[in-house]
């Protein structure tokens, strides 16, 4: 199966192209989902090094995603504007980023997880 650095599942394309954006931006591979099935779809295509999904999800519960992601190697990340405490009892809360995610946080995450790409085009 193939790797890739990050997936980002969110129903929101506003949300997803600028987390997007700035991954890019800094020189990682990026794919975006809308939804619960196009996540699913990538995830039997491709190992995600990192994979963020929003909790709530029009068509099913995001954390069944990042646990899915989990289960096949990636280190995955539940996103929520809503208090941590509300999310499913068998996810762990070190795992949460809370929305409005800022540009410095995401890009923490993700070098915390994977490092800076090899050829990285990082913005100070």
């Amino acid at each position: 199966m193939p790797e890739k650095d990050v997936l980002i599942v969110d129903d929101e394309p506003g949300v997803r192209d600028v987390l997007a954006g700035i991954l890019q931006d800094n020189g990682y591979e990026v794919d975006r989902a809308g939804t619960v099935a196009e996540a699913n779809q990538l995830l039997t295509m491709h190992r995600y090094r990192v994979v963020f999904v929003d909790w709530r999800m029009p068509d099913g519960d995001g954390a069944a995603i990042a646990n899915l992601a989990t289960e096949i190697g990636s280190q995955a990340f539940v996103m929520s504007g809503y208090l941590r405490k509300m999310l499913p009892g068998n996810f762990d809360p070190r795992w949460t980023i809370m929305k409005p995610i800022r540009r410095d946080e995401l890009l923490a995450t993700v070098r915390s997880c994977i490092g800076a790409p090899p050829t990285s085009k990082a913005l100070p």
